[in-house]
């Protein structure tokens, strides 16, 4: 009764899908979301296994008649992985405008003696949350204003919690209307993923009216006109901190 299936992801409920598209003689879509050989590298510090994490996603994304891409950044990826440029096709992504709105900003939703820097999304290594700690504390050093928003949970709070002290406040997870007035009440947003096929995190601040510092990589690189409708550095502490700070001392520029 079906005429196609779609996959969204390399694990044994798609690979399961894929197997049965193949005999059904369906049609088979798949769809690239995670850098999933990125982030066995970052959880296990071992070349090998990201190589056979690797050979893996060949494997599964190989099989696809189509692959849908949600940037130019996950299509040099999928090639590099051995897909044809003619099997891979755009996916966009957008948000929604009535949601995420500068109109939600209210004053008494975060602390309103300081310059509030928000990030949204895991707390984990494959986010890079460990580079936004340490970019931000060397900002903080500059600019004693700053404070991190983390809206989010994930298996490094503990850690983050330890680092940042009472520079910075945890609101765990958050949806609806909540998270959109934390994001329009923020002055800035701070991403430092360096493994992201695209940032819907990035998307959404933009939309709140945020100036976006985010790592030079990726999805971000693609969502972010440098200079106009945010900041892009390399993945270092201190080209991440020259952003934020370049934001808070230049009002005109954080417009």
């Amino acid at each position: 009764r079906y005429d196609i299936v779609h996959v969204c992801s390399p694990g044994p409920a798609g690979t399961a899908a894929g197997l049965l598209g193949r005999v059904l003689q369906l049609p088979r879509v798949g769809s690239y979301h995670t850098e999933l050989g990125a982030y066995t590298a970052l959880r296990t510090g071992q070349p090998g296994l990201e190589a056979l994490a690797n050979w893996g996603l060949r494997s599964f994304y190989g099989a696809w008649d189509v692959v849908l891409s949600p940037s130019p950044a996950s299509d040099t990826r999928l090639a590099e992985l051995g897909i044809e440029t003619e099997r891979i096709r755009r996916w966009d992504r957008g948000v929604d405008l009535n949601r995420f709105d500068p109109s939600h900003r209210d004053e008494t939703t975060l602390p309103n003696d300081t310059i509030n820097v928000l990030y949204a999304g895991r707390l984990s290594k494959e986010k890079g949350v460990e580079l936004l700690a340490d970019a931000f504390l060397e900002a903080h050093r500059q600019e004693p204003r700053l404070h991190l928003v983390l809206a989010g949970g994930g298996p490094e709070e503990g850690l983050l919690r330890e680092r940042l002290g009472d520079r910075a406040s945890f609101l765990g997870w958050l949806s609806g209307t909540d998270l959109a007035r934390v994001y329009a009440s923020a002055d800035l947003f701070m991403f430092a993923s360096a493994t992201e096929t695209f940032g819907q995190v990035i998307l959404e601040a933009q939309a709140s009216g945020l100036p976006v510092v985010a790592v030079d990589r990726g999805g971000p690189s693609w969502l972010i006109d440098h200079g106009e409708t945010g900041l892009l550095a390399p993945a270092e502490v201190s080209a991440l901190a020259g952003a934020v700070i370049s934001l808070t001392t230049a009002p005109m520029l954080r417009e």
